[in-house]
């Protein structure tokens, strides 16, 4: 499998801990989640 050089890879669970450190993400964290699952949460 080839890489691009410089191309970084990320994980879900390392994107949400990085979102989630802010308090004030968590209202983005909401849209994110409702729009992904399809109901409000």
């Amino acid at each position: 499998m080839n890489k691009k050089p410089g191309r970084k890879i990320i994980t879900f669970d390392w994107a949400i801990k990085t979102v989630l450190r802010d308090k004030a993400n968590f209202d983005v964290l909401e849209g994110f989640l409702s729009a992904l699952l399809k109901r409000p949460i």
